[in-house]
């Protein structure tokens, strides 16, 4: 009776043992993506507004003209482990007429 009590305390101390906790991904900044292509395709040319870019992309870096035109870019993340030499990151560059829907697309 006796070896079987320590058996299951031995058995439940084990239980209490979890692996380290992994660390969690970085969120992504404001005008970051994780795939350029993979953005480019949730994007609909002449039916995709500003509003429905945001939420699907989230915050850009944003260059207006006087035109009324914008220009919205959104570069890929860096990886997390640097590389010698460094990848270029790719770039999503939207182009949004004056009445706010999507005219341009362009991965570079």
């Amino acid at each position: 009776m006796r070896s079987l009590f320590f058996i299951l305390l031995l058995l439940g101390g084990c239980t209490l043992l979890q692996p380290p906790p992994q660390p969690a991904e970085k969120p992504l900044g404001p005008g970051e993506i994780v795939s350029a292509p993979a953005a480019e395709d949730v994007l609909s040319i002449g039916s995709s507004t500003k509003a429905d870019v945001r939420a699907a992309l989230g915050q850009a870096v944003v260059v207006d003209f006087s035109s009324g035109h914008e220009v919205w870019v959104y570069r890929e993340r860096a990886p997390e482990k640097p590389v010698e030499p460094p990848a270029p990151r790719a770039e999503l560059v939207l182009l949004f007429s004056p009445s706010g829907i999507l005219s341009k697309t362009r991965v570079r």
